[in-house]
């Protein structure tokens, strides 16, 4: 009996729908039915596709290492690769990091706009406030600072 078919099998036994398992280990129903329907091509791939079987298999209180290995298994017998996922790692790794350091620029430019714009609107302000002065449009009160030891109260 196909490994698929072995899954489904023992899901249905237990009374548990594909629609609970779905979200209760939230992989996608349509990953789910393709590792019930052994079309290994239609899983995202490497440890991706572990994690789909142990969380399948946990869910279902089937053993979880027996489940993932007997999946293996069932991959070298259609002809997949199984040992790709040190390299899986290593890319989602890489690609964690590319967009990490290429953030990181981009925020600061961000902040430099703000800044610029800020100073911007606070010179346009002065120099408003200076042509109203000028003109006589505005008057600023004429208030002289005197130190506290010169006051007389």
């Amino acid at each position: 009996m196909p490994f698929g078919q072995e899954l489904k099998e023992q899901r249905e036994s237990r009374g548990i729908s594909l629609d609970e398992v779905s979200v209760s280990t939230r992989v996608s129903l349509r990953h789910l039915q393709a590792l019930e329907g052994d079309r290994y091509t239609d899983l995202p791939g490497g440890v991706f596709n572990r994690g789909i079987v142990r969380s399948y298999a946990n869910f279902c209180g089937l053993d979880v290492d027996e489940t993932v290995r007997r999946f293996l298994d069932a991959m070298r017998a259609k002809g997949l690769d199984t040992n790709g996922h040190e390299d899986d790692w290593r890319e989602l790794a890489e690609a964690v990091h590319r967009s990490r350091v290429t953030d990181a620029p981009a925020r600061r430019l961000r902040w430099l706009g703000v800044v610029a714009m800020l100073l911007i609107v606070l010179a346009l302000a002065a120099g408003v406030l200076w042509v109203l002065v000028r003109r006589g449009i505005v008057h600023l009160p004429e208030k002289k600072w005197v130190p506290a030891i010169y006051r007389t109260h």
